[in-house]
């Protein structure tokens, strides 16, 4: 008896096995869609932190840039102002026809008094000039010159004496007070009879 054998293959095990092979080649194509995303997006985020980084980078520098003008501003802004103040106070000095050797002084004075807001330099609420005028006339009086010195001098009397004061314990400055003692000591004595204040007085 012969028996008989085949090398065919069943039709049904060989389209099954195209269908696996078609799967395999979707999932294939699927993860590979999927990494080549992934890819991408890590590629974008790495481009958005670079641009992120350069943007904070010229935010940085503008902000730099500002601080440098506002500081440069602030400086000619405060230059401005005393070249006002020094012009109005030398303008008020001279017009107060102050004491040549007293006028650094009276500067001295005259701007620890000073104020400026918006800018308009006052003191005392008054313009430099409408206080100085006031000041000279009555708590200052003692750095203008008097008209009546030469004549004081020639009658054998200090000229100093001739210029009134006007301190009283209420007014009463120490600075001012120190500056007249070192250029008259006389007056210096007088105006502390008159506050009160002895203890200040020295050998004329």
């Amino acid at each position: 008896m012969t028996t008989e054998t085949t090398n065919e293959t069943p039709s049904e095990d060989v389209s099954g096995l195209k269908k696996n092979n078609a799967d395999l080649k979707r999932e294939r194509d699927t993860w590979k869609q999927r990494a080549e995303a992934a890819e991408k997006k890590v590629e974008d985020t790495e481009d958005a932190g670079d641009e992120l980084k350069t943007i904070k980078r010229e935010r940085d520098n503008l902000k730099t840039e500002r601080d440098n003008l506002v500081a440069e501003r602030d400086t000619l802004a405060a230059d401005l102002r005393n070249t006002r103040v020094d012009s109005a106070i030398s303008a008020a000095i001279a017009s107060g026809n102050v004491r040549p050797e007293m006028v650094e002084a009276v500067e001295a004075i005259l701007h620890r008094k000073v104020q400026y807001e918006d800018g308009e330099a006052t003191i005392n609420g008054k313009s430099i000039a409408d206080f100085a005028k006031s000041y000279f006339g009555k708590d200052g009086a003692h750095f203008v010159r008097a008209a009546d010195n030469a004549g004081a001098d020639s009658q054998g009397n200090s000229g100093a004496k001739a210029v009134a004061h006007s301190m009283t314990k209420e007014n009463f400055d120490i600075n001012e007070f120190t500056m007249i003692q070192l250029d008259n000591p006389e007056l210096a004595n007088s105006i502390a009879e008159a506050v009160g204040r002895p203890d200040l007085k020295s050998d004329a």
